[in-house]
């Protein structure tokens, strides 16, 4: 089958003839298989931690007063990528 799904517009992959990619159709399946089709995907991800906004916070005032990569991984206990999440992180007052 050719095409895209029904619901989220990616290219369908025949389950039971429903018009539906795997993902939409297992949501479907979950949600009691209503008429009206499968509920939409969820955001995703799991909420964001306070704790986490605070690092990020905490390293982007860091990395602005001289600190590098290298230092701010080796206090934190992460990978120097783990700081650039955080450096890049959208600040939780900021539209992401």
């Amino acid at each position: 089958m050719s095409g895209v799904s029904s619901c989220c517009r990616k290219r369908a992959v025949q389950v039971k003839k429903r018009n539906l990619c795997r993902a939409c159709d297992l949501r479907w399946q979950r949600a009691g298989r209503p008429d009206a089709g499968p509920p939409p995907p969820s955001k995703g991800g799991r909420p964001r931690d306070g704790s986490t906004d605070d690092r990020a916070a905490e390293t982007r005032r860091l990395l602005a007063g001289g600190s590098t990569l290298t230092e701010l991984a080796e206090r934190y206990g992460v990978t120097h990528q783990t700081v650039m999440y955080y450096r890049d992180r959208p600040r939780c007052d900021e539209p992401s």
